[in-house]
Formats: C-alpha cells, structure tokens, sequence
C-alpha cells in the first residue's frame, strides 16, 4: 500500500516536473520569435544587396557546412540551379526555411531508404518462404516507399502551411479594411497587420512581414505583390492579390477592393460552409447502418424475440 508519504511525493514530483515543462515551454516560444526576427533581419538584408546591385552571394553560415555531401547529393540527384530553386521554394511553401534544402532532402530520402527496407528483410527472410528474387523485390520495393514517404510528408506540410494561412487570412483581411480606412498606406497596414496576425498565425504574420519588407525596400510595389502570390501559391492568394494590383495600377481606393474582397471572401466561406452541410446526410448514412440501425432493431426486437423463446422452451 502507498504511503501518505509516497503520495505527497509524488505530487510534488510531478508539479515540479510541470513547472519546468511550461518554463521550457515560454522559453522555447521566445526563441522561437528571436529566430524569426533574425530571419526577417537577414532577408531584409539580403534585398539591400540586392537593390543596390551588389553582385555577392548570399549565403548563411550553415550554407557552408558539408560541401562535399552537399556535392555527393547533388550528384545523385543529378539537381542543377532551376532544381535547387524548385526545391528551395517547396521547402518555404511547407514553411522550412533553409537553403540547405537540398542537402536536407536528398539525406532524408537516403536515409529513410534502410528502416522498411531492413523491417521488410527481417519479415520476409523470417515469416515467409518466397524466392529469393520475391524477396529482394519485396525490400527494394519498401525502399522506394521510404524514399517517397520524403515526398508525401513535404507535400502535406506544404498543404497543411496552406490551409493554417488560409483559415487565418479573414482576420487579416478585416484588420487590413480597418487599416487603410483608418487612412493608412499599403505598406503601413501590411506592416500594422503582420505584427497583430503574428499572434494567431505565426506563419501568416510571418508571410505578411516579408511582404512589408519586399514593400519597403522594392520600388515596385507589384513586385512585392506578386512575390508573396508566389510564396502561398493558391488561386484564392493570387485572386486577392491580383485585384489589389489592379487597385493600385488603376488608383481604385485599396480600402475599396479590400472591403469588396473580405466580403466575397464570406460569401465564399458561407457557400463552402453549405457544401459541407449537405454532405453530411450522404456521410452519416453509413454510420447509422452500422451503429444506430443494429441498436433500434435489438431495442424493437429484442423483447418479442425473448418472449418467443421462452414460450418455444415452455
């Protein structure tokens, strides 16, 4: 039996152990924060070289690391420039930010090649008596799978990133109206909006802040504009930002097609709020088969079977 003792202890065990998980926990978000603020810092950076046509290469510390495997996967995957950037621009869509991306990707799909391939030699060489070509099939089949499992997991972060954004870009939209009705500019309100929506969606503040840094610095604010479309990649970015382009080539009033743009966007949330509705009947159907039928028919039935039994065994 546990003492009182025992009990006391471990209590105090375990608050102890939730107060330095929380401490980690706060300490782990502000650093998370100073690394975004160094990020934004270095990309601000870089586009001053950039402006001011300065031929350097802009590379981080860690882009210097492991030249040689870098070289080596680059081999393997036979990548060139035009590759490296596709790849770069993934990276940033899944929300990795790195410019080792290819160094990370051609490792990881190197890497995840041995786990199912030695978890399938163990099944098939223990528990199975197939030939030996079935067998050596059967591992370099589960190495490929591991391999494209890089692929499936990029592309649902990438997915996922989006739709964080996109859940969260109301709220930005209706702050931006706020704003440039207040009379603030372009630049002013992205800026003003990034800093709120940082708070909500760290990734959508984030996009907003390199958007009012590429605002800043770019003479051409449709530059600035078409970049951010890029970054998100979606027909519902590139739908906004492009009215908000026609805004400013044509001088419409940007609080005007902001408005115009947040209230289709509830009108589009509403519709798709409607699909998901009448969706739900054709869903709950075959749940209501196999849970809730079986139930009303024991319940109806049930008694006048129980009564047919006992006058068949009277």
């Amino acid at each position: 039996m546990l003492s009182s003792m025992d009990i006391l202890s471990f209590l105090l065990a375990f608050f102890i152990l939730c107060f330095f998980l929380a401490l980690f926990s706060k300490l782990r978000q502000q650093d998370v924060f100073k690394a975004r603020l160094k990020e934004l810092m270095q990309y601000k950076e870089k586009l001053l070289k950039e402006e001011t046509i300065i031929k350097k290469v802009y590379l981080r510390a860690e882009d210097q690391s492991l030249p040689w495997l870098r070289k080596t996967i680059d081999r393997v995957l036979r990548s060139g420039k035009e590759e490296q950037a596709a790849l770069r621009k993934m990276f940033l869509k899944a929300g990795l930010k790195s410019n080792n991306a290819t160094l990370f990707y051609g490792a990881s799909k190197i890497l995840l090649i041995f786990p199912p391939a030695l978890i399938t030699a163990y099944i098939v060489f223990t528990f199975t008596t197939w030939n030996v070509l079935y067998k050596i099939l059967a591992i370099i089949a589960a190495g490929l799978v591991g391999s494209y499992l890089v692929d499936y997991i990029l592309q649902k972060l990438m997915e996922s990133r989006q739709e964080r954004i996109r859940k969260a870009f109301p709220e930005a939209l209706d702050l931006m109206v706020i704003c440039s009705e207040a009379g603030l500019s372009l630049t002013a309100t992205v800026q003003r909006v990034a800093r709120e929506i940082a708070q909500i969606s760290p990734d959508l503040g984030y996009e907003l802040a390199l958007l009012s840094i590429e605002l800043n610095m770019f003479s051409d604010r449709r530059r600035a504009l078409q970049n951010f479309s890029d970054r998100l990649d979606s027909p519902y970015f590139k739908s906004i930002i492009s009215n908000i382009m026609q805004a400013e080539q044509y001088g419409t009033p940007v609080a005007q097609t902001m408005r115009t743009i947040s209230e289709q966007f509830r009108q589009d949330r509403l519709v798709e709020a409607e699909e998901r509705a009448a969706k739900l009947p054709v869903l709950l159907s075959l749940p209501m088969m196999l849970f809730i039928f079986p139930c009303i028919y024991i319940v109806i039935i049930g008694p006048a079977a129980i009564k047919v039994m006992e006058t068949i065994a009277h």
